[in-house]
């Protein structure tokens, strides 16, 4: 897992656009085979074992489903008839202070493509990759990917990405899809997809980011539980 991955490719919550990762590119870095589709409408990302982080709101209303995981094709990550449904999932305790719409997926089975997380503060570019909408309403084959040319900001209820021409970054289907970060040589998921941040508009576009740090006791407990 190295910071290669950002040169190698492009550059209270408001519901998403009915659009997907918008001005980014198809995934090609094998490194991104851990992005996974969930139940065909939201994203997530391996974590663990046999686990996958993302949206709480992907899995409401104990709506369990099933992932499907990507392979590595032609140099692009693109969609594979490998499914593995989803047997339990867990969230945080609801909380005023941070955000909270995180999820972690037990599978049946096992896998081999467990992201690193980090509680770390977020300093510099971030980068977010998701299996939403192209711009024709079509549902992609191939994962999207895209890089934030803004800073990401903490704040207490997340990470804030400002996207600097109120067009690009995630949308429909993104949802619970990860945001990495890479530290030294090692890249990282420091949240998942929440939405657009209060506030903004088309012209100034905020993307939310449930933060792992936020979660993070949580976060490791569940793992370590369920995860291994």
């Amino acid at each position: 897992m190295r910071t290669s991955i950002f040169l190698a490719l492009s550059v209270a919550c408001i519901p998403l656009a009915a659009q997907a990762i918008v001005n980014g590119r198809f995934a090609t870095d094998p490194f991104l085979r851990g992005v996974v589709k969930v139940n065909d409408d939201c994203t997530g990302a391996l974590v663990g074992n046999k686990c996958v982080l993302t949206a709480h709101h992907c899995l409401a209303k104990n709506r369990l489903g099933e992932v499907m995981f990507p392979e590595f094709k032609d140099s692009v990550v693109v969609e594979s008839p490998k499914k593995s449904q989803i047997v339990s999932s867990l969230g945080p305790e609801y909380s005023g202070e941070r955000c909270y719409d995180m999820e972690i997926a037990v599978l049946s089975e096992s896998h081999n493509m467990g992201y690193n997380i980090t509680n770390s503060s977020v300093n510099g570019s971030v980068a977010a990759a998701g299996w939403g909408f192209l711009n024709d309403y079509t549902i992609p084959k191939q994962l999207q990917f895209v890089q934030y040319t803004a800073n990401a900001k903490h704040l207490p209820k997340g990470i804030n990405v400002p996207v600097a021409d109120g067009v690009s970054g995630i949308t429909f289907r993104d949802s619970g899809g990860p945001l990495f970060a890479c530290i030294g040589t090692e890249c990282y998921v420091v949240a998942v997809a929440n939405g657009k941040a209060e506030g903004s508009t088309l012209l100034k576009t905020e993307h939310l980011f449930c933060d792992v740090r936020s979660n993070w006791d949580w976060i490791t407990e569940t793992l370590k539980a369920h995860c291994y």
